[in-house]
């Protein structure tokens, strides 16, 4: 599908093709495939040779990450604690969809850190949580149709550590843990004043409706964890696009996608051109080095020992770090015997595939 409406999308693009979509372009194109080279394997049941080409391994490829993802859900769910946990989410506003797309550098790390002082701060109220909370959050770029819809999802348990950390605090009320209008209001006002201190001119690129209106926010029950750990976890290596959503073309030769509608809950189909697939794809290819998931308060990887002695005033024996999984011997896809790596294959050098398309179609 790139290959084949990769040169229609340039063609018809509205202004300069920011760096990291054609880097996103180009290790999908040459994922598993000759140019990124890989090995040469031989099945001693039937005799035959394997070439078995390498990952490209971007986190906007929807063929990768498969492993990574399972790898982080393991080492999660053993950090889950039998506590009830919150599943919050904090959307922003339409109007803001502009600049974010414009700076996604500055304006997510601006989103994440107004976020996460707003969390850690009405938690620190005496009627709530009254202590230190721990806490992930995921960065959620993509509807189930694949618009462009930037929100963080936060998975916190309902136990905070008191100011001394010798004593844990609880919520009165197991079924409620923070206001939503409360946290909105707060993300609203830490990010308009982040910006204001430190990018001026993004700034005054943003209608002033933006920060007049009422901003969303949600806080729902997530039982133990496990659930939307999971749930979340699909985001962590996961592209906004794959291949098994596409079922064939329309009678006008559009792409048909299919999602589910969570309205209703229902499977619906929506026939897209490929340079609006396309289009929408690259919404949602992040900045290189900007990270996605973020562990802030006892549950971040710098305060350990705090975690641990959230485990210990919760009476939790030690904690051991999960092993790592193993992978899975390569095996014959003709008689499933084992395949033995027999040579290295070098990748091959040239010009960049997404600039070779081009050349064919011009």
């Amino acid at each position: 599908m790139l290959c084949e409406h990769w040169a229609r999308y340039v063609e018809q693009a509205s202004g300069p093709i920011p760096s990291r979509a054609w880097a996103a372009v180009e290790a999908v194109l040459s994922c598993r495939t000759a140019r990124r080279g890989g090995h040469l394997h031989h099945c001693a049941e039937c005799r035959r040779y394997h070439d078995v080409y390498h990952s490209c391994n971007h986190r906007a490829c929807p063929r990768c990450g498969a492993r990574e993802q399972a790898e982080w859900t393991r080492r999660q769910e053993a950090r889950l604690l039998p506590v009830p946990y919150y599943l919050l989410t904090v959307t922003v506003p339409a109007e803001l969809h502009g600049v974010f797309l414009r700076y996604p550098q500055e304006l997510y790390a601006l989103f994440f850190g107004a976020v996460a002082e707003s969390v850690k701060e009405i938690c620190s109220r005496s009627k709530h949580l009254g202590g230190d909370p721990g806490f992930i959050a995921i960065l959620h770029t993509w509807t189930r149709r694949m618009f462009f819809h930037p929100h963080i999802h936060i998975l916190i348990p309902a136990v905070a550590l008191s100011q001394g950390g010798c004593q844990l605090r609880h919520p009165r009320n197991e079924e409620y843990l923070i206001p939503e209008k409360a946290l909105a209001y707060a993300v609203r006002e830490g990010l308009q004043s982040s910006l204001k201190a430190n990018y001026a001119d993004i700034f005054a690129q943003i209608e002033a409706a933006a920060w007049e209106k009422d901003w969303v926010a949600q806080c729902k029950s997530a039982g133990r964890g496990r659930t939307a750990l999971r749930y979340l976890a699909a985001y962590v290596r996961k592209s906004a696009f794959s291949q098994e959503r596409l079922e064939g073309h329309d009678k006008d030769g559009r792409l048909i996608m299919r999602y589910r509608d969570s309205a209703d809950n229902t499977l619906k189909h929506e026939a897209l051109s490929g340079v609006e697939l396309i289009r929408r794809w690259l919404l949602h290819v992040l900045p290189k080095g900007l990270v996605r998931v973020r562990h802030y308060g006892w549950l971040s990887p710098a305060a350990h020992k705090a975690f641990l002695r959230v485990r210990f005033l919760l009476g939790l024996g030690p904690y051991r770090i999960p092993p790592a999984l193993q992978s899975e011997p390569p095996r014959c896809p003709f008689c499933n015997g084992l395949l033995a790596q027999t040579a290295r294959i070098a990748p091959q050098r040239g010009p960049p595939l997404c600039q070779a398309i081009l050349r064919a179609a011009a």
